[in-house]
């Protein structure tokens, strides 16, 4: 799991069928203390993570291709906690 915040989302005129209609924010990895430490990566935000909120991120693709149903989409990273 990565620590990270919300800073944007992604919009694609192109994009794989199972994220037709899904949220797709940008996040950065950051510490305990909200300094950033890496670079942004791109996770599927099926509860609806406000800009600048601190999340939880999995990493495991098998878990957010169940979220959209379908074991060929391309999707890794998912949002599935929102901290305090």
């Amino acid at each position: 799991m990565i620590l990270a915040r919300v800073d944007g989302h992604a919009t694609a005129s192109i994009a794989h069928p199972s994220l037709k209609g899904q949220k797709i924010v940008l996040c950065t990895p950051v510490d305990e203390d909200g300094v950033a430490t890496g670079l942004p990566i791109a996770a599927l935000d099926p509860i609806g993570a406000g800009r600048h909120t601190k999340v939880f991120i999995t990493t495991d693709g098998q878990w957010s291709q169940g979220t959209v149903h379908d074991k060929t989409s391309p999707i890794r990273n998912q949002v599935i906690g929102l901290i305090d």
